[in-house]
């Protein structure tokens, strides 16, 4: 049974499973341990006082993090693979779609001040685009690196903490949110999580196989460490 505890005025909630260690998590604001089935409110409660500096540090860092995040459901333009794209806002009684124009993106929607169904039709267009551009260059990496033997499978997910996966069955998974960053930081993914189809860790190996696909894949994955925040279709 889940139980609620306490942390400078904040809940905290305690939950308890089969899992063998206590770990705190804290995402969004929203404050979680997760503790082993046997574990006493005793222990949780010190468990928590230990990490009181880090879990300030933390929710701090998550606020700054968040308020830094642009709410495109009102913005002029979004980013995509290094463009900002106009977005060209029509109202329509119809269906609501998307259309790619020389213009810009076209929104044709009922209602414009509905946060949620604008978000909608802008994750609709990112993910199509994923499922064009990611595959194609998926496969165009893998064949030059000799892995595409390896590779399985591609999928997508809009997920929180993960831009990209590889499974030792060569399954590909991404984040259909990386069609936002510039292009030479979804070439560095690609190549990243192709990577992965021969090195199943991040060995000097690893990083040697990612340079030799894209040699400048550090000033690429330092400004996916620095701005990858951003890149998300949230409502502020």
């Amino acid at each position: 049974m889940n139980q609620t505890l306490m942390w400078r005025d904040r809940p905290v909630e305690l939950s308890f499973s089969h899992r063998k260690s206590i770990a705190l998590h804290v995402h969004e604001g929203r404050i979680e341990i997760r503790a082993p089935k046997q574990t006493s409110l005793e222990y949780a409660r010190a468990f928590l006082l230990s990490k009181d500096q880090w879990l300030a540090r933390t929710l701090t860092k998550q606020a700054t993090l968040t308020s830094d995040r642009i709410d495109y459901s009102r913005a002029n333009t979004i980013p995509f693979m290094g463009i900002d794209v106009r977005l060209i806002r029509e109202p329509v009684k119809a269906k609501n779609s998307w259309e790619l124009t020389h213009s810009g993106l076209a929104l044709h929607c009922d209602d414009f001040e509905d946060a949620a169904l604008v978000l909608a039709l802008l994750a609709d267009f990112y993910q199509k685009q994923a499922h064009f551009w990611l595959k194609k260059k998926t496969i165009t990496k893998a064949q030059q690196a000799g892995l595409f033997e390896k590779l399985s499978d591609i999928r997508f997910r809009k997920t929180k903490t993960k831009w990209g996966h590889c499974t030792a069955q060569g399954r590909i998974q991404y984040n259909w949110q990386i069609m936002m960053a510039p292009e030479t930081v979804i070439d560095y993914l690609v190549c990243h999580e192709v990577s992965h189809l021969k090195h199943l860790n991040h060995s000097a190996s690893f990083w040697r196989q990612v340079e030799s696909l894209h040699p400048n894949y550090q000033n690429d994955r330092k400004w996916l460490n620095e701005n990858g925040h951003r890149l998300t279709l949230e409502k502020r």
